[in-house]
């Protein structure tokens, strides 16, 4: 295995200590304005992930708690239409949502410049989790050309925005899904391979070739044991695929999507910054 790659925790902390830096010479702090919908536990813990982000770099977050028992569709869309109407830089609709609401139109009412989660197809920004992903390959000087790869999960957010950000970097790529059959051949015949299919350690070191260079493990579960874990079970790696680099869960890609999300609200900023001096 390569001993030269920064992981992903040392490699954020170095990114964030640049945009702090950018950050301070800007006129004004960037704001970050989320909206949630209702108490979800998972919810709670990613936005004070968030907001631990924004406090250490200097991005203002605004947290915005809507509760779906009191607030029907049109109101939603009021409050968002509001936010993006005030001095916001980006803007994001916390996941998950409860059914009632329909996701897709809250989301395209985020203006494109402000849409930081990237979600929306004519958005202005990359949805983080890719981004995140291949930013860091990059750092670490993955190459793309010539590389057989393997994205396990077809979601609009995850899955399908990474395969066509690796087809643009010019990599072969494979894009399984749950109608797959035997996804342990696609797995067995890449140079890197990502897996988001959210399920608690469902691969191990005997789905994978000793070629393979890379596992992203994109999964964020919980194990019988209610023990934060990924898609891959790492156990056994070092002794039978040494050359093959695994991201750990946690202290992985998600701390690459918070890292991809900061870094879009700082570019939001400079966006529309931009366009009001035109």
């Amino acid at each position: 295995m390569r001993t030269d790659i920064v992981s992903c925790k040392d490699y954020v902390e170095i990114k964030k200590k640049e945009l702090k830096e950018e950050i301070k010479h800007l006129d004004k702090k960037p704001v970050l304005a989320v909206i949630q919908i209702d108490d979800d536990q998972a919810s709670n813990s990613y936005i004070k992930g968030k907001q631990k982000d924004c406090d250490e770099i200097g991005i203002e977050m605004r947290h915005v708690n809507i509760y779906s028992n009191t607030t029907e569709q049109k109101e939603v869309e009021c409050v968002i239409t509001d936010i993006a109407k005030s001095d916001t830089d980006g803007i994001i609709i916390q996941l998950p949502i409860p059914g009632k609401y329909n996701l897709e139109r809250l989301q395209n009412l985020i203006p494109t410049e402000k849409d930081v989660d990237g979600f929306r197809r004519d958005s202005c920004f990359k949805p983080c989790t890719p981004k995140g992903i291949i930013d860091w390959m990059e750092y670490n000087d993955f190459e793309f050309k010539g590389k057989d790869c393997c994205v396990l999960g077809r979601s609009k957010i995850v899955g399908l925005p990474l395969t066509n950000m690796l087809i643009e970097k010019g990599a072969t790529v494979t894009c399984c899904n749950s109608t797959t059959m035997s996804t342990e051949y696609y797995t067995r015949n890449a140079d890197y391979v990502f897996s988001a299919v959210g399920i608690p350690n469902y691969f191990d070191f005997s789905d994978f070739s000793d070629f393979c260079e890379l596992v992203v493990d994109i999964g964020i579960n919980r194990d019988e044991n209610e023990k934060l874990c990924g898609d891959v079970n790492n156990v056994d790696f070092e002794r039978y695929l040494n050359n093959t680099y695994v991201t750990p869960v946690p202290g992985g890609v998600g701390l690459l999507t918070r890292l991809a999300l900061m870094q879009n609200v700082v570019d939001a900023y400079k966006i529309q910054k931009y366009e009001g001096m035109i």
